[in-house]
């Protein structure tokens, strides 16, 4: 059986896929921005919708961000082609801390 879970703390939020009790995958999101910060799933989960569920339980709640192309990893960007979902950006108020983003 496969049971979402979602966790706060101060600036993060934490959205897990847990099957029979064991931590499968997980989702963790800047609370203030809502950008997905980090995205994995264990070995031997893989391949079975788990992080998409936990992309659309969060989005459930209040719409998430990919990072810039530039910060993500080659996994992280396919995992944001997969599952859809807007970029953040400037024109939604988001100031990237970086090299590339300040020049």
């Amino acid at each position: 059986m496969t049971t979402i879970t979602r966790t706060e703390q101060a600036d993060t939020i934490t959205y897990a896929a847990l099957i029979d009790g064991v931590q499968a995958s997980f989702l963790d999101i800047d609370a203030e921005t809502r950008q997905v910060w980090y995205v994995e799933t264990m070995s031997g989960y893989e391949r079975q919708g788990l992080a998409r569920a936990l992309w659309d339980a969060a989005n459930t709640e209040a719409e998430c961000f990919h990072a810039l192309h530039h910060h993500r990893t080659a996994e992280g960007d396919a995992f944001a082609t997969s599952v859809g979902g807007s970029t953040i950006s400037t024109a939604l108020g988001y100031v990237a801390e970086c090299g590339i983003c300040n020049h």
